[in-house]
């Protein structure tokens, strides 16, 4: 062995062995540089956009550009730590889609990467938190993390990884793979910040939409409800909207125990209108009465067709005006979609609350409406009572003299007919001034106006009378309710003036239409009879409601009226 061979510098190594290790190192210089290069042109890359999902992706594939990797992933982390977004490259359309539901943090991709500047495996398996991969997912080995931070907060987590046998990532890449994380961080950052004031303007844009179309008056063929629903489902990348209002929004608030779907959008919309959820043991119940909002995995009472298919992202948020909760809105993504992150909870309840506000504003300005009417009629009414019967009590009383002074059996025949009729029309005149004194909105509820009117027609009349509703009566509007109660009225006079009946039983209910049916046990209609126009009225107001009326003769005698409608508002 030559002298110099024998002699070691430093630490120990002989002068060939030095000698080496700097060829080696001048040897990487130029891959180091290259790196560099390369590094510097991924920075100018990601933070040329500020478009988040671009960003993101920017910073994936810079990343395994940088390393070699062949495959990289990052995951966007939300404040409560919960992963928000998850972005990846590497594995081809086909292999993504058999794989399916992407990883949501378990594994080593669950460990925590904020109190540690990198985590690197050559071999991801043999790692403590490691529990295998899902079915054709690619058997990844070279593993490498580390984490996007700014200002000691964890953004976001990137991870690189390699399924080549030979292929390991070198402390080289992670140093290179952390400095990349470093300029990441601000362009996440600001992204999101970009990100959050554009999704803003784009809620309060909607906001002012939503509020111009209910106070301007919308496409009778989409219901306000309906309208809220769709806007918040489109905003939130939703699959399914629905609203829940009470049964009967005429009960105190700590009476309700029992919310409706009243609107719904996205698939099985159909299904789910008209499901009923009881307040107490339900997530929907629970928003209603504390006006909290809230995010959540599950709802504790599943909706058939909304939220029965399993764990589901959703935010349920209440519809409040004024201190007062008016109903409920849930928006929910398929499962397949990330979680709602909890910045969607400030501008859902805001957009919550301007609908709120505007559906106050209207029912403000029907009130008013419904009072101007109210007082137009009862004005009218008494004129009818005060005059124009009082003139026809007149004419009657003549004619009735006339008949004592008649010597003409045809002559008093036709006078009693005109006295029979003046007494018929008398009736009908009567029976319009109640309608008139019976105007929507004047006693509190369609259910109690119901009631009153079968009440105050039957009262004094020899017939045993039974009024069977049921379902949520609050759900029929004003203008199908002004229909239901003139038929209620026509079917109930007809049967008390005309059949000569003892019973008579009026059942109304509400689910998917409203259905009205009166049955009696008098002589039912001649087959001579002329008087059609109540009839007549009856099959008109059920055209112009959308809906049919059917009156027939049962065999057990009497009468049938049975009258449907769909409803048309919230």
């Amino acid at each position: 062995m030559n002298s110099d061979e024998r002699e070691s510098v430093g630490g120990g190594l002989s002068w060939r062995a030095l000698t080496g290790q700097v060829r080696d190192q001048l040897d990487e210089l130029p891959a180091i540089r290259d790196q560099m290069e390369r590094l510097l042109s991924a920075v100018v890359k990601i933070c040329s956009d500020l478009d988040l999902d671009a960003v993101l992706h920017r910073i994936v594939t810079a990343a395994m550009e940088l390393t070699n990797a062949r495959y990289g992933a990052l995951a966007l982390q939300g404040t409560d730590g919960a992963w928000t977004q998850f972005v990846h490259a590497g594995m081809d359309p086909d292999t993504v889609r058999r794989i399916g539901h992407l990883p949501d943090g378990r594994g080593v991709l669950g460990v925590p990467l904020d109190q540690t500047p990198a985590l690197r495996l050559d071999d991801v398996t043999t790692h403590p938190a490691a529990v295998g991969f899902p079915e054709h997912y690619p058997p990844m080995r070279a593993f490498l993390g580390v984490p996007i931070t700014i200002r000691g907060r964890l953004l976001a987590s990137l991870y690189l990884s390699d399924d080549r046998p030979t292929a390991v990532f070198t402390k080289s890449d992670e140093v290179a793979a952390r400095a990349l994380a470093a300029v990441a961080a601000v362009a996440v950052e600001q992204a999101q910040v970009f990100e959050h004031a554009h999704v803003s303007a784009e809620w309060m844009d909607a906001s002012r939409e939503i509020i111009t179309a209910l106070l301007s008056g919308i496409d009778p063929h989409q219901r306000p409800l309906e309208l809220i629903a769709e806007q918040v489902r489109k905003l939130t990348d939703a699959e399914q909207a629905i609203v829940l209002v009470p049964t009967d929004a005429d009960l105190p608030a700590d009476e309700i125990d029992t919310l409706i779907v009243s609107a719904a959008v996205g698939p099985h919309a159909n299904e789910v209108i008209g499901q009923r959820v009881p307040v107490e043991g339900s997530t929907t119940g629970e928003v209603f009465r504390s006006g909290t909002p809230l995010i959540t995995e599950a709802l504790r009472h599943p909706i058939p067709a909304f939220t029965d298919v399993g764990e589901r992202p959703a935010i349920v948020t209440p519809l409040r005006a004024d201190d007062t909760v008016v109903g409920v809105i849930a928006v929910a993504r398929n499962q397949g979609q990330q979680p709602f992150d909890t910045s969607y909870l400030e501008l859902v309840s805001d957009f919550a609350g301007h609908a709120a506000i505007a559906m106050t504003v209207i029912a403000a300005r029907e009130r008013a409406r419904e009072l101007s009417i109210v007082t137009d009629r009862e004005r009218i009414a008494h004129d009818l009572h005060d005059h124009v019967i009082q003139r026809l009590f007149v004419i009657g009383m003549d004619v009735q003299g006339t008949i004592a002074r008649a010597r003409s059996a045809e002559v008093i025949d036709r006078l009693n007919r005109t006295v029979h009729d003046l007494q018929t029309t008398i009736e009908d005149i009567r029976t319009a001034v109640f309608q008139l004194q019976s105007a929507p909105g004047r006693d509190g509820g369609f259910r109690w106006r119901l009631q009153d009117v079968v009440a105050d027609l039957t009262q004094d009349r020899d017939i045993i009378t039974t009024l069977h509703m049921s379902g949520p009566m609050t759900a029929v509007d004003r203008e199908l309710a002004q229909h239901a109660e003139a038929v209620v009225v026509e079917a109930i006079s007809n049967a008390v003036r005309h059949s000569g009946a003892t019973h008579l039983t009026i059942e109304v209910a509400v689910a998917d239409e409203l259905s009205i049916d009166v049955l009696d046990n008098g002589c039912g209609i001649p087959a001579d009879n002329r008087r059609r126009s109540g009839l007549a009225n009856l099959r008109r107001r059920a055209e112009q409601a959308g809906g049919t009326c059917r009156i027939a003769s049962p065999a057990q005698g009497g009468t049938l009226v049975q009258w449907t409608a769909p409803l048309i508002d919230f």
